[in-house]
């Protein structure tokens, strides 16, 4: 099976799902472009490794690697969700304690949140705001209209997402779509609306990635400020 990729970035984390076999040749050069591609963004990665097949000298290599790499870069590399034959290989190999690997995306996640470790390039990220929308678009200027003003923002494009950032980063201010704020009827739903009910909610107005971009983005900077004030500033 060749090797294929889904990614999502879930806050600040590039997700990032392997399928196939992780060996020499085109599949790691594959791996290796698609991670490439994803550092100029950031360069805290989580690697689901639960539907890999077979992982050679190689493609383990690649691994340590990026894991050196992101650390350089003030990041780090986390693996989740290992098939039993390649827990087997980080068992042989003794690398088990290196990459630490994480029973689930969850876990992983949670963890790049809570720990501060300069040993391991991990490090605190400072939460002022969760901003929860269906558009990456709508995510990018929220992220950056209200982070030049100060704040520091989160986003998420969908619920079970934003329920683990939620659970791992307790933000000050939720700002959410209206119609995510909105569902209910799934476990996910009903347990983030009632995480959501205990923190301080700016909703986005219906066509608010339709409305003139200047206009709306001055009245959302005025309902943030009014909800919790100026941001904190050198809080980390």
């Amino acid at each position: 099976m060749a090797i294929s990729f889904e990614t999502r970035r879930v806050g600040d984390i590039a997700v990032v799902r392997v399928a196939g076999r992780l060996v020499e040749g085109a599949e790691s050069a594959t791996l290796q472009k698609h991670i490439d591609g994803l550092m100029p963004f950031g360069a805290h990665l989580l690697l689901n490794l639960s539907a890999v097949e077979f992982m050679d000298s190689s493609g383990l290599g690649l691994l340590v690697r990026y894991l050196t790499r992101t650390r350089n870069a003030h990041g780090n590399l986390k693996l989740c969700a290992l098939p039993p034959p390649l827990e087997e290989v980080m068992r042989v190999t003794r690398l088990q304690g290196v990459f630490d690997p994480y029973a689930s995306e969850e876990d992983a996640i949670a963890d790049f949140y809570h720990r501060s470790d300069s040993t391991t390039g991990s490090f605190r990220f400072r939460i002022d705001i969760l901003c929860v929308d269906f558009s990456s678009d709508v995510q990018a200027y929220v992220r950056e209209l209200l982070g030049q003003v100060g704040f520091g923002v989160l986003t998420a494009g969908n619920l079970p997402d934003a329920l683990i950032l939620l659970q791992a980063t307790r933000p000050r201010l939720l700002v959410i779509n209206r119609d995510l704020r909105a569902a209910r009827g799934t476990h996910t739903a009903e347990k983030f609306n009632s995480l959501a009910d205990k923190l301080t909610v700016v909703e986005l107005p219906d066509g608010f990635s339709r409305a003139e971009a200047g206009e709306a983005g001055e009245v959302l900077v005025a309902k943030v400020r009014a909800a919790i004030g100026a941001p904190k500033v050198g809080s980390q």
